[in-house]
């Protein structure tokens, strides 16, 4: 009897699991397509805040809207591998029994060790700059750094919230009020490491010192476009989460799967 209950414990823990796999997965998704469509337009003007520490006002007038039409066609399919791999991962590793810390440090270094010519790639393209082996692998520890930062203050945050108010994880709407403040903080939390990877992307020829390059307000500018960016995607792709998989459930039923 031990044997058969331990087999159904085990079985129960394989199908939460996985089901926060497909949750997280499908948010992710979701997220990825709201974030493209909003990225493709402000992530060129965020970069160059960053990289170059420009205004706002300068970066926006260099906005060209048919080149961010074209670069819809970067930002979507490499969200579509970033966003629902990471919220897979960071689901994974709720359901793991270690520190909140544990959890962030696993998923950020999985999430960047991973991804990070695709980051890469992206920037590149975004900045109009060659893309080479040397730019795909660029500025690999300050982009860890940020992630795992990133990571701990996610599972930190979230745990803090969710026990703070607990009635809001019961439905869709509250969980998105959860994920708005906490991904939106740490976004800010990790954002030290955002400027050190800037830091790092400029291109040689046009290299900042460090002095000129880490002033307060070309801080604030980049660190909070990057925060509400995010924190809006992610949000509405939770709101959109159940719709989703109740939909793509009728179309498998329609269609016999």
């Amino acid at each position: 009897r031990a044997p058969t209950q331990a087999l159904v414990a085990e079985t129960m823990m394989a199908e939460t699991i996985g089901s926060r796999i497909i949750t997280g997965a499908t948010q992710g998704a979701v997220g990825a397509v709201v974030a493209a469509a909003l990225s493709a337009f402000t992530e060129p003007v965020v970069n160059r805040i960053l990289v170059e520490r420009i205004t706002v006002r300068e970066s926006i007038k260099r906005l060209d809207v048919e080149k961010s039409r074209k670069f819809f066609a970067t930002t979507l399919p490499t969200n579509f591998l970033k966003f629902p791999l990471f919220e897979a991962v960071n689901c994974v590793m709720a359901a793991v029994a270690v520190p909140d810390a544990v959890k962030g440090l696993v998923t950020g270094f999985l999430f960047t060790t991973l991804t990070l010519p695709i980051t890469n790639y992206r920037f590149c393209k975004s900045m109009e700059l060659p893309v080479n082996g040397g730019a795909l692998f660029k500025a690999y520890l300050p982009t860890v750094l940020r992630d795992i930062i990133y990571g701990i203050s996610r599972n930190k945050i979230n745990t803090a919230l969710i026990l703070a108010y607990p009635a809001l994880i019961g439905d869709t709407v509250g969980r998105a009020m959860l994920l708005f403040p906490t991904v939106l903080l740490s976004c800010i939390i990790s954002s030290p490491g955002n400027e050190l990877r800037g830091y790092y992307l400029q291109p040689k020829e046009k290299r900042k010192g460090f002095k000129e390059f880490f002033q307060p307000k070309n801080y604030v500018r980049s660190t909070s476009a990057g925060a509400i960016i995010m924190a809006i995607s992610l949000s509405i792709g939770c709101l959109l989460t159940t719709p989703v998989k109740l939909a793509l459930g009728a179309i498998g039923a329609a269609i016999g799967l």
